[in-house]
């Protein structure tokens, strides 16, 4: 049977909608015009008569396949058995893209339409679309007559182009499914699906094999790599070990390769190219393990909190948080679980960004369509946050985490809500019962009018959810309708979480040791007292390099029996800097830290440059930084110790006073201002 790709994807349409699908409908989804589908739609009837089908039409509902069910079942089985003969216009570029990608000299333009069974003038059009694609990967088309078509540019990006093709073709799910195939299929059961002349680029065989050797280093990690980064792993080493079968090779700069050879990712992916080199029998390149230890950095290989205070995205989260408290109002600075998890998670995110690595995020779709609101106002704070333009797919699970905290915050619980309509009746009643369904948390709803709203004397922890507007500028409500619809639901949600009681809590049944709590409470007060005499601002009088300035501050801390080896502190601080940004982006101040055993007590220092030092910041611009911070610790660090560190880092982004306080302020000025943060914590809650 023969059926053209369009008629398959109307026929589709039609199966799935078994009650009737309107015209429109099916031309929204195909990207064609309405008067195409009904061209189309006057042929079909060729198509169905041989199953005794017809297309019905029914009022309300559109059109519908009618007939019965086992001729219906019949004629599908038929039409998505057989093979399409010709492609949509996107999926001839697709196939375009690939099979320039992987060809090794110039495809003539004859070649390429015989191929896809269409004229010259209508590849040399797709060609186009082929070439504007390829320029997000820095990829260039070349054509020439009598030459032929062929991509130019670095083998590296046209391994990240292959791998994006894959990713936006293909779910995860299906690329497991293929990796995890064993035998191939017979070459009559491939032969035209788009999916399969993708993958078909990489043998079958090869990939257990690659699964095979990822799959046992994995089991070594502490912590396994997760599914989108293991499979991103495993395609990655399937194309270069194609590439390099084919004398395809990659370059990677020297001083990229020596940082690379610091990590402690390194020795696993040399382990993995030793092994794959001896099933392959190939030589693999210095530069290939290279990009194997970028895969594994960029992979989510953290769980949770990793236990270091000095963590190296900590302040770009709470940037991240406070942006996204300003853009949707609600505020997420305190909710200490999300900053954990987007701390853990933007360590390998922020890695895969600035080396430009693609993620392919199964459930975009979804989240967009879920928090379509807190998605764009994800999307703004990160592009607050981040010098670069942060992928849909990254901002993707960005929201999952601010979603999840959204969720927890709003079933936290509300003392009162008061539902107001203009009478107090009716729809405020109507409201009042969808949110006891939507949110059993709330403590105790009140329905009220307008009038008696007025003799109320609300505080800025009672919730007003009025179906008409209010005019009293002291009162924060929120206006929704009173059918309350999904949007409206999140929209609630929110409003709720700012209006949560205080998460107290509960008081041990068992009574405390009130010697034990006091000692607990003097250890916490020594501790703080102690790195504040050893917190000071110096000034570098001379102009010497900044690891030698860096040195000589290691040597005034050994004097004071702070530090016992002030050289293996500087290489830690110097290793450290060379791994990340230290920067904090948008000021003029840095942040150097470290934990190493030959630190005896915590330090915070800031030391004052002559001269402004140009460094790379936490979100990979590069700023002149005036004022150096240091900040050392011990490598055995109590929990308390821990947290306290942990505030420091919070101080110096809490606010833009804060900061431009670090930044220029004396060391009076910065001590007072610790010792009273210091200070209210120690009153709210004690570190823990």
């Amino acid at each position: 049977m023969y059926v053209s790709a369009r008629d398959r994807r109307i026929l589709e349409e039609l199966s799935t909608h078994p009650d009737g699908v309107t015209i429109k409908t099916i031309a929204d989804r195909l990207d064609v015009s309405e008067r195409t589908i009904h061209r189309d739609l006057a042929s079909f009837d060729s198509l169905l008569r041989p199953y005794e089908l017809t297309l019905e039409k029914k009022a309300g509902r559109g059109i519908r396949l009618a007939g019965s069910s086992e001729q219906l079942e019949q004629f599908q089985e038929d039409v998505f058995d057989s093979a399409p003969f010709d492609f949509m216009p996107e999926q001839r570029q697709l196939l375009l893209t690939y099979k320039l990608l992987t060809a090794l000299e110039p495809v003539k333009l004859t070649a390429l339409a015989s191929d896809l069974h269409v004229a010259g003038a209508t590849v040399s059009h797709d060609l186009d679309a082929v070439a504007e694609n390829l320029e997000q990967y820095h990829l260039t088309l070349l054509r020439r007559r009598g030459f032929g078509v062929q991509v130019t540019g670095s083998e590296a990006a046209k391994r990240r182009a292959i791998r994006g093709l894959l990713s936006d073709q293909l779910s995860d799910t299906e690329l497991l499914r293929f990796i995890r195939r064993h035998h191939t299929a017979e070459p009559g059961e491939r032969s035209q699906s788009i999916s399969d002349q993708l993958l078909g680029f990489v043998r079958t065989d090869r990939l257990s094999q690659i699964e095979a050797a990822v799959d046992a280093l994995n089991q070594r990690l502490d912590t396994p790599i997760a599914d989108s980064s293991y499979i991103a792993l495993v395609v990655h080493l399937a194309l270069a070990m194609e590439r390099i079968s084919q004398g395809e090779k990659v370059d990677m700069k020297p001083e990229l390769l020596d940082q690379l050879e610091e990590t402690a990712e390194y020795p696993y992916a040399e382990a993995l190219a030793e092994e794959l080199g001896r099933i392959f029998e190939e030589v693999i390149p210095k530069a290939e393990v290279g990009y194997i230890t970028m895969h594994l950095r960029g992979a989510k290989l953290q769980s949770g909190s990793s236990g270091d205070t000095f963590s190296d995205n900590l302040l770009l989260t709470r940037r991240l948080m406070k942006h996204a408290s300003l853009a949707s109002g609600v505020d997420f600075t305190r909710d200490t679980s999300l900053e954990e998890g987007l701390a853990a998670h933007l360590g390998p995110a922020l890695y895969r960004m600035e080396q430009e690595m693609t993620i392919h995020n199964p459930l975009l779709e979804t989240i967009q369509s879920n928090y379509t609101e807190l998605y764009s106002q994800v999307k703004e704070a990160a592009d607050h946050v981040f010098p670069y333009d942060v992928p849909p797919d990254e901002i993707g699970y960005l929201v999952l985490h601010f979603g999840s905290a959204l969720e927890t915050g709003s079933r936290q619980n509300v003392d009162h809500v008061y539902v107001i309509c203009s009478s107090g009746i009716g729809s405020s009643k109507l409201m009042a019962s969808r949110l006891h369904r939507e949110f059993p948390e709330i403590r105790k709803l009140i329905q009220m009018s307008l009038f008696d709203l007025g003799s109320r004397n609300l505080g800025p922890e009672d919730a007003v959810i009025s179906t008409i507007p209010i005019d009293a500028e002291h009162i924060d409500y929120i206006q929704v309708n009173p059918f309350l619809t999904d949007e409206e639901v999140q929209r609630v949600a929110r409003y709720l979480s700012r209006k949560a009681a205080p998460a107290y809590r509960e008081k041990n049944e068992v009574e405390e040791d009130p010697a034990g709590a006091l000692q607990s409470m003097q250890e916490q007060l020594n501790s703080t007292m102690r790195l504040l005499h050893h917190t000071a601002v110096i000034e570098d009088t001379n102009t010497l390099p900044l690891w030698t300035s860096m040195y000589n501050t290691m040597e005034l801390l050994a004097s004071k029996s702070l530090v016992s080896d002030p050289e293996a502190v500087t290489d830690a601080l110097q290793k450290r800097e060379s791994l990340s940004g230290i920067g904090l982006p948008g000021t003029a101040l840095a942040l150097h830290h470290a934990r190493h055993a030959a630190v005896k007590e915590p330090v915070f220092l800031l030391l004052e440059r002559q001269e402004p030092e140009p460094v790379k910041a936490m979100d990979g611009s590069t700023i002149e930084a005036r004022r150096i911070g240091i900040m050392l610790a011990p490598e055995e660090l109590s929990e308390q110790q821990a947290a306290m560190m942990s505030t420091i880092s919070g101080m110096l982004v809490q606010n833009s006073e804060s900061t431009t306080l670090f930044e220029t302020g004396t060391e009076k000025d910065i001590k007072t201002f610790m010792s009273s943060q210091f200070l209210s914590l120690l009153r709210s809650h004690p570190y823990e």
